[in-house]
Formats: C-alpha cells, structure tokens, sequence
C-alpha cells in the first residue's frame, strides 16, 4: 500500500487534520510567546481556564460541585494574585489550596481529585507566566516548545512505523517503547537545532535539560491517558479537530513547563519567589 492510501485510510488517516490544526495552534502560541507581557499572560490563562474545564469535565462523577467551586475559588485567586504581580501570595494559595482541597475531598469522600484539578490548571499558568520574565524568556519557553513537540512529532511517527513492544498497555494501548525513544531523539534533535538558530552552541547540559523535558512530556501524556482510561473517555474534548480537547493537544506541555518551572527553582541562587528564573536556568543550562 503506498503513503497516500495509508494516509487516507490507514494508520496515518487522521494525520491531514492533526497537521492542519497543530500548526495553526502553533504559529498563535509562537505569535504570543513573541509579543509576551499581558498578551502571554492571557494566553496561559486561557489555557488553564480551558484545562480546568476539560478536566473537571473528565473527573465530574468523583467531583461534586462544592469543590469544583472551592477550587474554581482558589484558581481565580491565583489568577488575581499573579496578574497584579504578586506571585508570591499565588504560590501560597496554591500549596494552601492543595492541601486543604485534598484534606477536605480525602476526609468527606476518600479521593483527591479537587486537588489534582486546582494544581492541575493553577501549575502551568504560573510555570507559563515565570519562565516568560526577564532578558531570557523568550528562548526559554521556545526552548520547552521544542522539546514538547519534538517528543510528541516524533513519538507519534516513530511509534506508528516501527511499532513494537507497548510502553504501558494498561494505561494507553496505542503507546510504544519505539514511539518513547523517538521522542527523546525528537526532542534532542528540535532544541538542538532552536539552540545553533540562536548561535548558542550545542552543550551536554542542554542535551540533558531536554531529555529531561522530553520525559516529563511523555509522562504527562501518560497522565492524561490514565485519566482517560480511569473514566472511560476517548478525548478530553472536542476542541481541537483531530486532536480532541485541548488537554489531548497540550497535556505533555502542563508537565514540561511545570518540570522547567521547578528545575529553574532548584538552580536559583535568589529567594521565592524568584521573578527571573528563565535567567538563572540560561545559566546552568546554556552559558
């Protein structure tokens, strides 16, 4: 069978659609991470509006509505907090609001998914918002975008050619050991060429700093998959043609930019909350 007929009715049937709307999607991401400030910060609070939706609507069976309301509450918090600059009152309220959401739900009902949620949505839009600050921002998070699609564009081909042995068949079937190594080598390979693009050279630690991201990638990949599986759900939603919800196009993106936010944090030399933690993480990782 030659690639046109598999790709319009095999393996590679949904890969026009998929193509179509990851590069629109991409070239407003990129639009936005350029232009930054208060266009930037609307762009990660609209993806973790758009998270909390699509995730509250995966779990809403183990999730009553005084939850989903108190961590509705605790998230808009954070928002206000953030956008007036202090990120520091937003860090508390997220660690305070975790915990006491899990206390809560785990006491009342034995489950914990109101935390999950708040942490979930409230993570990537502070992550997103902190690694944008400062002189390197910018490169920063195109740097986490390379990583994030290098491992998905080439998890996806490299799992659907070679296939082979599954990675983890009880959460995601599809998933394979070939597709995993491909995006780690994807990975390597797109923020390789994003590094010489900006005329840094091609160093160990960032070889290292984007396999770590590649990882995180694939694992929050096989996060969402699980709560897929867990709730018996196909897409987290129908957003996105041919990808599904917007938690399906972005789900390795909420763990990788949390990854990137955190090691930032353990490489700072200067106090929390740290308003120019792309600078210190260009240090360990680049200079």
């Amino acid at each position: 069978m030659s690639k046109v007929a598999e790709i319009k009715s095999g393996k590679y049937s949904e890969l026009p659609l998929r193509i179509a709307s990851a590069a629109v999607l991409a070239a407003f991401a990129l639009f936005c991470t350029w232009v930054g400030g208060r266009t930037f910060e609307l762009l990660a609070l609209v993806l973790s509006a758009l998270i909390f939706y699509e995730f509250q609507s995966m779990v809403k069976a183990h999730l009553p509505g005084k939850f989903l309301i108190a961590a509705l509450g605790f998230l808009v918090l954070i928002f206000t907090f953030y956008i007036l600059g202090d990120h520091r009152s937003g860090l508390i309220l997220l660690a305070v609001g975790c915990v006491a959401l899990a206390l809560w739900h785990w006491i009342t009902q034995k489950r914990i998914w109101a935390a999950v949620l708040l942490l979930y949505a409230a993570a990537p839009f502070m992550a997103l918002v902190d690694m944008r600050a400062g002189p390197s921002g910018f490169f920063i998070i195109l740097f986490v975008f390379a990583c994030v699609w290098g491992a998905d564009t080439f998890a996806y081909f490299s799992g659907k050619t070679f296939g082979g042995p599954k990675l983890a068949p009880k959460i995601s079937p599809n998933k394979t050991w070939s597709g995993f190594i491909g995006g780690i080598i994807g990975a390597i390979i797109i923020s390789a060429l994003l590094e010489l693009a900006f005329g840094y050279s091609i160093s160990l630690r960032a070889i290292v700093l984007a396999i770590l991201l590649a990882l995180f990638s694939q694992l929050g990949d096989l996060f969402e998959s699980w709560i897929k599986r867990r709730f018996g759900l196909k897409d987290s939603g129908k957003i996105i043609p041919g990808h599904g919800g917007i938690l399906d196009r972005i789900d390795g993106l909420i763990f990788a930019i949390a990854a990137a936010w955190i090691i930032s944090y353990a490489v700072s030399s200067d106090t929390i909350p740290n308003t120019l933690l792309p600078d210190f993480l260009m240090q360990a990782f680049f200079i």
